[in-house]
């Protein structure tokens, strides 16, 4: 079930991606996305709301600093598309947000390396920022910061119950 809902989500993300760029960068990006999407684990230590926070941390981060924070909003949009879980989609948008505001801030150190070196070293960086709770992550029912000990209601954390934030 999974695996399909990742490659239904591949056509859209090739195509939002083909409309802004070139067909070779069209394919670096949907290269760039199975590399988060590979890599994620090993650096999340197999942790599946980690490898989600970090997965979408380095890839918006890798898009902005190679094709532009526009770019990078628009495919990351399109991949959410596809997704049928609002919680998740909202949290992978404040991870996508921190992405794009990474990779603006760090062009040259990313866009020097070969794309599968950027990408190893940006799930690094987002493990780090995960770890001091600059990420998010969808805990029982709410979106809440990486890291967090929530022991009430989302408002002690920052959290919300499913609004779009």
């Amino acid at each position: 079930m999974k695996v399909r809902l990742v490659v239904s989500g591949l056509p859209g993300m090739y195509g939002e991606a083909r409309a802004l760029l070139p067909r070779r960068d069209a394919m670096r990006v949907v290269l760039a996305a199975g590399l988060a999407l590979v890599l994620a684990p090993v650096r999340a230590s197999g942790r599946p709301r980690t490898q989600n926070a970090l997965r979408h941390f380095a890839w918006s981060a890798w898009l902005a600093a190679s094709y532009g924070a526009e770019v990078a909003k628009a495919v990351t949009a399109e991949h959410e598309r596809h997704s049928l879980d609002p919680l998740d989609s909202e949290c992978d948008l404040r991870n996508n947000k921190a992405g794009r505001r990474y990779g603006r801030l760090h062009v040259a150190e990313i866009v020097d390396l070969p794309t599968p070196v950027a990408v190893w070293r940006l799930l690094g960086i987002g493990r780090r920022k995960w770890r001091s709770g600059r990420l998010w992550a969808v805990r029982h029912g709410w979106v809440e910061p990486s890291h967090s000990r929530r022991v009430g209601g989302a408002a002690d954390a920052g959290g919300s119950p499913g609004s779009a934030g």
